[in-house]
């Protein structure tokens, strides 16, 4: 059971991070249609959902890991900042793309934010400080 959640987190984990490269094309001036990144943010979400369910069932299903150790507590906070991040670059495209096009320089700021996030996630689930 083990390697299947650990399969499916990391699939979860690489959705996101598909999802964070598409979203990189935009900030950079990608002139992508709307209908072209309902799929990323789709992907967005779905990585989100599943890197937080899995990452949970797999602290309780290992024997070495706890919910409430402190690396898995650093990845929830990440989490939730990471989720309320990207959400804001989501928005803001879908905004853009009723306006002028282009996206706000706020909203470039948070999106190149929510990069340092993942990596920091990635990196603490990687690294697990403090297992």
């Amino acid at each position: 059971m083990t390697d299947l959640l650990l399969f499916l987190h990391v699939l979860a984990a690489a959705s996101l991070v598909t999802a964070v490269v598409a979203f990189t094309a935009v900030a950079l001036g990608a002139e992508l249609p709307l209908s072209s990144i309902r799929p990323f943010k789709a992907l967005w979400h779905i990585g989100l959902v599943g890197v937080f369910l899995l990452g949970i069932a797999l602290a309780i299903d290992i024997d070495n890991y706890d919910v409430w150790d402190r690396w898995v507590l650093i990845a929830i906070v990440l989490w939730f900042i990471v989720g309320y991040t990207g959400d804001k670059l989501a928005i803001a495209y879908q905004e853009a793309r009723t306006g002028d096009e282009v996206l706000p320089a706020s909203a470039v700021r948070m999106h190149w934010i929510t990069i340092v996030l993942v990596l920091l996630l990635l990196a603490d689930m990687i690294g697990k400080p403090w297992a």
